[in-house]
């Protein structure tokens, strides 16, 4: 059987979960993956690390659904530890306006196979010890959890490599080459060229810049989200916590830490070197509401923050699969803050798509390429 060449840019978690599916079908197909840093020193490494379905868009649940299905298995298939637990999700009203909000909100997701229940304030205080006073009730996804960032990408990554795929770090793509309307290699920044018959762009917030010669214009914001660190505290909270009208993601480490997310942005002094500096404002508005919501928050010392960079869409959902008029590519990226959970199935719906398999299109239809980006096709190129 005559083998297939494939190039992935991007070393984190979507490609390398695309890499070790590909060598995991035990198909005829050499994989090189591209990373322009360190594997994880991105969005990836930097995430919050939630596996959740609850309160997605409607356009990925059916991805996130199959993706949850997947994670209580996913340290065995990779023969590593990513750190998982399934420990719920905890969506908690603060007020009356939030309150009201609880029945329609959970009818619709459960329209879409969404698992989530309404839990009455004393059910909440059971779940989250400690959690606010005016809290009147929430809404329970019991099947969502968290893992470990870093230990997830590790895990990919050692995976992909033990199945014969190569990893190359410090090694980023200065181009794409195109010739006759189909992919042939990947110039590297290296100096050198990486010939293939497919390519996978994984590269996070450098994946406009990326396509943008070939005329594929992909309408992606590069954002820094901010994540805080507590020191460790006594273990008390299972499920990941958020709240109705307040930007919030808080979670309980292993060790009692406490990880506090939400969407609170940071600066970038200079994306092309992945560089971001914390705002005191963010630091501040994101540990009051952490505080307000589970007052036990505020008796934790801050040890530490950071923050990954992200590329957003104008619809906040992801741009996946192939790229009209350029054969043989193919586009993950724009996860807008909240890929991480959708890793194990995104990675094999890319391998499907290099393989020519069947790619489960019933999965992400809403997530094509030419939803709203100007193809090479409609270019002219």
């Amino acid at each position: 059987m005559a083998s297939t060449s494939l190039v992935i840019v991007g070393g984190g978690l979507m490609g390398l979960s695309a890499a070790w599916h590909v060598r995991r079908a035990g198909r005829h197909v050499d994989v090189v993956v591209l990373e322009r840093g360190q594997v994880g020193a991105a969005a990836s490494g930097a995430s919050a690390a939630g596996v959740r379905v609850m309160g997605r868009d409607p356009a990925e649940r059916a991805l996130a659904l199959a993706s949850l299905a997947r994670w209580p298995e996913l340290a065995r298939e990779l023969e590593a530890e990513t750190g998982y637990r399934r420990g719920g999700g905890l969506r908690v009203a603060l007020d009356d306006e939030a309150w009201r909000q609880v029945p329609a909100w959970v009818a619709e997701q459960r329209g879409d196979g969404v698992p989530v229940e309404v839990v009455d304030a004393a059910a909440a205080r059971r779940l989250a010890p400690g959690i606010a006073p005016s809290c009147l009730g929430g809404v329970l996804g019991a099947i969502d959890g968290q893992a470990e960032a870093m230990a997830t990408v590790g895990a990919f990554a050692t995976a992909a490599r033990r199945l014969g795929a190569r990893v190359a770090e410090g090694v980023g793509a200065r181009a794409l080459v195109v010739e006759r309307d189909r992919v042939v290699a990947v110039a590297r920044t290296d100096g050198g060229g990486q010939p293939c018959d497919v390519a996978i762009v994984a590269a996070g917030a450098w994946s406009a810049a990326l396509l943008a010669p070939l005329g594929v214009r992909l309408p992606l914001e590069t954002r820094a989200l901010q994540m805080l660190l507590t020191e460790p505290a006594p273990p008390t909270l299972e499920p990941v916590v958020s709240a109705f009208e307040r930007k919030l993601s808080l979670k309980q480490l292993a060790d009692g830490a406490y990880l506090i997310g939400g969407g609170w942005p940071a600066d970038i002094p200079d994306q092309p070197a992945n560089r971001w500096t914390l705002r005191d404002d963010s630091v501040r508005a994101s540990l009051e509401v952490a505080r307000d919501v589970h007052p036990p928050t505020g008796r934790s010392a801050l040890a530490r923050g950071w923050a990954g960079l992200e590329a957003f869409t104008p619809d906040d959902l992801p741009v996946l699969g192939p790229v009209p008029g350029v054969e043989g590519l193919v586009v993950a990226a724009g996860f807008s803050g909240h890929g991480f959970a959708l890793a194990p199935v995104v990675g094999d719906v890319l391998a499907r798509l290099v393989r020519g398999d069947d790619a489960r299109a019933d999965l992400w239809r809403g997530l094509r390429v030419d939803r709203f980006a100007v193809t090479a096709a409609e270019a002219g190129r």
